[in-house]
């Protein structure tokens, strides 16, 4: 793996994502000093270290690689989850069912046989998943106040996010660098809670093919 390479790559999904390089140090427990090394190609990190990062972002390991002298490059084991339809991370959208499977690692998809995969557009959500990603949505998961869910707001629509269910409130919440996203409170005892459908938890996500970083 070049440096080159892992530079260019490395600072594209960086910039996409949406994450401050002290965020993203965060999450990969870096110091944010190896993040600019990382971006300025002084500096690559092993191989382990790369599939957390390329599983952070949500990408296949080998978008870091442009060849491994001396190794065989072997395709990872992966199962077909159905891409049902876009959900809005932001303003709501019509739910449109899209007949089309998607490949994620098997590791992934045994955990969570029964989920489904929905196209998040959107930006009220880009501080956990970034515009344009596939989210991750397993159907049969205990949901916990904070979790990030995909929600039907009135039966046709849905939307993702943070889900926070209180005495007779419900509110969902964003989780957004821009500050023009607001939480929705809902109030159950004005019946308003009755077309609230909520389709999953989201577990995971991850970066179409088509992706341009």
């Amino acid at each position: 793996m070049s440096f080159d390479t892992f530079k260019k790559v490395f600072s594209n999904l960086a910039e996409k994502s949406g994450y401050s390089d002290a965020e993203i140090a965060r999450r990969l427990g870096v110091n944010r000093s190896t993040i600019s090394r990382w971006k300025s190609g002084e500096q690559s990190p092993p191989l382990p270290k790369v599939k957390e990062i390329a599983d952070f972002f949500g990408v296949n390991p080998m978008v870091f690689v442009d060849e491994f002298h001396g190794a065989i490059s072997v395709k990872a084991a992966s199962v077909g989850v159905p891409l049902y339809g876009s959900i809005a991370a932001g303003v709501p959208l019509e739910m449109i069912q899209i007949e089309e499977y998607i490949e994620i690692p098997e590791m992934i998809g045994n955990k969570y046989p029964d989920a489904f995969l929905l196209r998040v557009n959107g930006d009220s959500m880009n501080k956990v998943v970034p515009n344009g990603m596939y989210a991750l949505i397993a159907p049969n998961e205990e949901i916990k106040n904070g979790d990030v869910v995909a929600i039907n707001v009135n039966g046709y629509e849905a939307t993702l996010k943070r889900f926070f269910k209180l005495h007779n409130t419900i509110v969902l919440e964003p989780d957004s660098y821009n500050p023009e996203h607001t939480p929705m409170m809902l109030d159950c005892t004005k019946a308003e809670c009755e077309d609230l459908k909520v389709l999953g938890k989201m577990v995971w996500f991850m970066s179409p093919l088509n992706a341009k970083f």
